[in-house]
C-alpha cells in the first residue's frame, strides 16, 4: 500500500541555518499564530540536528526544515538559540522530540507521511526540557532579536492618502517622506485658504491661534493644543532639516519618520 504523505508546508533549508531562521521571521511577521512548536530533533554522535514541526492557527503546521544543530559552536546552534529565543515570545508551548534518521531524513525531502506524523504526535516529549539550555547558552537580547525582522511599512495602518507614496517608499525613502509633507501643507492649505504662508506660520494660524480654523471639537483644551503643536513641531524638528540636508539612508528612521507623518495625517482627517 502505498503511504500518503502529509497535507504540510516545508519551509527553510536543511543546510542553511539562515534561510531557516527567515522562515520563522517571516511567518511571526506576517502575523501568523504560532500555538504549538515540536522540535524534532536527530541525535548524532557529537551533535544533534534540529527541525521544527510548527502549528499555526486553523491547526495547520508548518515544517521548519533542519537547519538548526546543537552541541557545538557555529551558525547551527547560534540559530538554534535564536528561534527558541524568538518563538517563546509567542507561545509557551515548545517541547523537544526525538526522532529517528529516517524520520528527519524525510523532513529534509519535503516527504512526511500521515504516518509519521501519528509517530510524532504519538511519543513523549524530552524531559527535563533542554532546550532551554541551548536557549540560554547562545542567549540573544530581545532587541537583537527583532532587529533582524524586516523594515517594512505596516501598510493597514496608512491614512489612504499616503498609500502610493508607500508603494514607491523602498525605492526612494526620502522622496516619498518629502511628498508626504508636501501632500499634507497641501492639504491644509485647501481646507484653510492660507495659500501665501510658510509651512510653520501655515500650520500654527491652521490649528493654534484663538478660534483656529482647523480644531477637534470633541477634545478638551489641553489635547486639543497639544495635537496642534505636534504639527509645527514635526515640521520644525524633521522636515525642515530634511529639506536641508542629502538624505541620510538610515532605512529604520525613515520608516518611522513617514510612520509620523502618517499620524499627522490621521489627525488631520479627524479635525
Amino acid at each position: 500500500m502505498k503511504a500518503k504523505f502529509a497535507g504540510i508546508q516545508y519551509l527553510g533549508d536543511s543546510d542553511v541555518t539562515q534561510i531557516c531562521k527567515e522562515a520563522v521571521i517571516q511567518l511571526i511577521h506576517a502575523g501568523e499564530d504560532i500555538n504549538d512548536v515540536k522540535i524534532l530533533t536527530f541525535e548524532q554522535a557529537y551533535s544533534n540536528a534540529h527541525a521544527l514541526l510548527l502549528t499555526l492557527r486553523y491547526d495547520i503546521q508548518v515544517i521548519i526544515k533542519g537547519g538548526f544543530a546543537s552541541g557545538y559552536s557555529g551558525e547551527g546552534p547560534k540559530g538554534y538559540a535564536f528561534v527558541l529565543n524568538l518563538l517563546r515570545n509567542y507561545t509557551d508551548s515548545i517541547n523537544e522530540y526525538i526522532i529517528s534518521k529516517s524520520i528527519f531524513e524525510s523532513v529534509s525531502n519535503s516527504s512526511l507521511t500521515v504516518k509519521d506524523i501519528e509517530y510524532i504526535n504519538s511519543i513523549k516529549p524530552v524531559r527535563p526540557a533542554r532546550w532551554y539550555d541551548s536557549a540560554y547558552i547562545h542567549q540573544e537580547r530581545e532587541r537583537s532579536i527583532f532587529s533582524e525582522f524586516p523594515l517594512t511599512i505596516p501598510m493597514a495602518l496608512l491614512d489612504p492618502r499616503l498609500i502610493e507614496l508607500a508603494l514607491d517608499f523602498n525605492r526612494n525613502p526620502d522622496s516619498a517622506i518629502m511628498g508626504a509633507y508636501r501632500k499634507l501643507e497641501s492639504i491644509v492649505r485647501e481646507r484653510t485658504g492660507l495659500h501665501n504662508e510658510s509651512s510653520t506660520r501655515l500650520l500654527k494660524k491652521a490649528f493654534q491661534v484663538n478660534d483656529s480654523i482647523l480644531h477637534w471639537g470633541d477634545l478638551d483644551s489641553g489635547e486639543s493644543i497639544g495635537r496642534a503643536s505636534l504639527f509645527s513641531n514635526v515640521f520644525m524638528a524633521y522636515r525642515n532639516n530634511r529639506a536641508h540636508q542629502e538624505p541620510r539612508h538610515n532605512l529604520s528612521d525613515d520608516i518611522r519618520e513617514f510612520m509620523l507623518i502618517n499620524q499627522l495625517f490621521v489627525l488631520e482627517s479627524e479635525g
